[in-house]
C-alpha cells in the first residue's frame, strides 16, 4: 500500500484554514449581491426614458459607494483583537440605543410607508436598528462571558438577567419604527447567546416559546401582519392581494429551472415581484440562475455557519466562542427567514438577505462581523504559532502579504482574579498561563561558565568526600535529601 505524503496536508488542518474559509463564503455571497444589483438595474434601464435616463444606475452606484466604505470598516474590524471588541462592548451598545431613540425623534429620522427607520446623512441614508445588532450581541457576549468565568451562571436568574430584558429594551425601540423582522433578528442574536452559553433545554424551550408568543402577539396587533400570518398557508386563494408576494415569488423561482433563464433576462423583476432588489432578490436568484445557483447560495451560507462555529470551537475564550456562535445564528437565521418567506415557507417578514439584499446599513453591520469573525480566525493558536514562525524564518504567507496582517500576539482569555490574605489584608492574585518550572539545587556545574568543566567536576569530588549529602530530584515539587 502507497503511503500518503506527509508533506501533503489537509486543507482544515492549515493554520489560516478558517480565515480562508470566511473570505471565501463572504467574496461568493458578495459576488452574488453585485450581480443581483447589476441584473435588476438592467430591469430599470429598458423603463427608464428621457430625464429617468440619468437615473438607471443609481443601484448599482449606491451598492459601489456601500462596498467601498464596507472595506476600510472590514479592515479595521479585521485589526482589532479579541480584548479590543469586549472594551467596545458597551460603547457600541450605547451608542446603538442612542441612534435607536433618535431615529423616532421628528427632524432627525425619517420614514418611507408609515416607518420611521433610517438618518438622513445627506449622500446616503444609515438605518440605526443594523448597527444596534452588533452592540447588542458584544454587550450580550460580554456579559454572559464575565458570569461564565465567575460560575454564576447556575442560576436562572443570572441566564437571564440582565440580558433578557436588555434585549427586549432595544427590540421595543425597534419596534416602534415599527419593524417587526428587524426585531426577528434581535431574538435570533438572544437565542444563539444562550445556545452557546450552554442553557438547559427546558429553559431555552421556554424562552422559544415566550418569543415565539410575542411575536404572534405583535403581529396580531396590526391587520396587515396578521394577514401576512394567515395568508402564507393558503397564498393562491388570495393571488391578486394578501398572497400577491408569496405567489410571485413561487412563480419566479419556478420559471427558472434547473439552469435558469439567464443573468439579466428574468421577466418576474419588472414590476411582479416586489422589492426584486432587496427583499425577494432570492426569487430573481432563481428565476435567472435557476437551482444551481440557488443550491450555491445555500452552500456558500452553508461554509459561513461552519466556519462560525469551527472559530468559536478552536478558541479558549467564552467571549469569541459566544460572539462568533451568535453570529453564525444572527446571519445565517436572517438567511433562512428571508429564503423561507421567499419560498412560501414562512410568513413574509422584509429582511434583507445577508451580503446580497440591497441594504446599505445591512451591508455595513455584516462587513463589520465579517472583519471580527476573521480577526478571531487568525488569533486561533495554529495560526499564530504559524505567524510567529514565519517571522523568525523571515517570510510572510500569501494570504498575509496580501491582506497585511500583522503577526497577533498570544491571545490569552482573561481568567478570574483569585485572592489570599497576606498580614490581614486580601491581595490580589492572577494566576499565569505558564507551568511553574521545577526547582533544581545549585550544582557546581551551574555556576559560572568561568571554571571549566573538570574543575567543576573536582570540586563535587571534594564536597563528597567531606561527607556532604548527594541531592537526588523527586519530581515536580523540587529536590529533596536523600535520607
Amino acid at each position: 500500500m502507497q503511503r500518503a505524503d506527509p508533506q501533503a496536508e489537509r486543507f482544515l488542518d492549515r493554520p489560516y484554514a478558517s480565515v480562508q474559509l470566511l473570505l471565501l463564503a463572504a467574496a461568493g455571497l458578495l459576488g452574488f449581491g453585485v450581480l443581483m444589483a447589476v441584473s435588476t438595474t438592467i430591469a430599470a434601464s429598458h423603463d427608464a426614458t428621457g430625464s429617468n435616463a440619468q437615473s438607471i444606475w443609481t443601484q448599482v452606484i449606491k451598492e459601489a459607494e456601500f462596498i467601498a466604505i464596507g472595506v476600510p470598516i472590514f479592515w479595521f474590524a479585521l485589526r482589532l483583537s479579541p480584548r479590543v471588541y469586549r472594551v467596545l462592548a458597551y460603547p457600541m451598545l450605547v451608542i446603538g440605543v442612542a441612534a435607536l431613540v433618535a431615529v423616532l425623534v421628528p427632524g432627525i429620522g425619517f420614514g418611507v410607508f408609515g416607518a420611521r427607520r433610517w438618518i438622513d446623512l445627506g449622500p446616503m441614508q444609515l438605518q440605526p436598528s443594523e448597527f444596534a445588532k452588533v452592540g447588542v450581541l458584544l454587550w450580550g457576549a460580554d456579559l454572559l462571558a464575565r458570569k461564565q468565568q465567575l460560575g454564576t451562571l447556575r442560576r436562572a436568574r443570572h441566564l437571564f438577567l440582565p440580558l433578557v430584558p436588555g434585549v427586549a429594551l432595544v427590540a421595543a425601540l425597534v419596534m416602534l419604527e415599527p419593524d417587526l423582522g428587524t426585531t426577528s433578528c434581535y431574538m435570533l442574536i438572544l437565542l444563539g447567546l444562550l445556545w452557546m452559553v450552554g442553557m438547559p433545554w427546558r429553559y431555552f424551550g421556554f424562552l422559544v416559546s415566550l418569543i415565539a408568543g410575542g411575536m404572534l402577539l405583535l403581529a396580531f396587533s396590526a391587520p396587515y401582519r396578521w394577514q401576512r400570518i394567515t395568508s402564507f398557508t393558503h397564498p393562491f386563494k388570495d393571488a391578486r392581494n394578501t398572497g400577491f408576494h408569496a405567489v410571485q415569488g413561487i412563480y419566479a423561482l419556478a420559471s427558472g429551472g434547473v439552469f435558469g433563464v439567464g443573468l439579466g433576462q428574468g421577466t418576474s423583476k419588472y414590476g411582479w415581484v416586489p422589492n426584486a432588489n432587496s427583499d425577494y432578490v432570492f426569487a430573481i436568484i432563481g428565476q435567472e440562475l435557476g437551482l444551481l445557483g440557488c443550491l450555491a447560495v445555500l452552500a456558500l451560507f452553508a461554509v459561513f455557519a461552519y466556519t462560525s462555529l469551527r472559530v468559536a470551537r478552536r478558541s479558549a475564550d467564552p467571549f469569541v466562542r459566544l460572539v462568533a456562535g451568535a453570529s453564525a445564528v444572527w446571519i445565517c437565521g436572517q438567511a433562512v427567514i428571508n429564503i423561507g418567506y421567499v419560498t412560501g415557507l414562512l410568513p413574509v417578514t422584509g429582511i434583507p438577505l445577508p451580503f446580497i439584499s440591497a441594504g446599505g446599513t445591512s451591508l455595513l453591520a455584516s462587513f463589520f462581523v465579517l472583519g471580527m469573525l476573521v480577526s478571531f480566525a487568525r488569533h486561533e493558536a495554529p495560526a499564530v504559532s504559524a505567524a510567529r514562525r514565519d517571522e523568525r524564518l523571515g517570510r510572510r504567507s500569501r494570504l498575509q502579504r496580501w491582506l497585511r496582517i500583522p503577526v497577533p500576539k498570544q491571545y490569552a482569555p482573561p481568567k478570574r482574579r483569585a485572592s489570599v490574605a497576606v498580614a490581614g489584608r486580601r491581595r490580589p492574585v492572577v494566576p499565569s498561563n505558564r507551568r511553574a518550572a521545577p526547582r533544581t539545587a545549585p550544582t557546581p556545574a551551574a555556576k559560572p561558565a568561568a571554571k571549566s568543566a573538570p574543575g567543576s567536576l573536582r570540586q563535587a569530588s571534594a564536597r563528597t568526600a567531606r561527607g556532604a549529602t548527594p541531592l537526588r530530584a523527586t519530581g515536580t515539587d523540587g529536590p529533596r535529601r536523600a535520607r
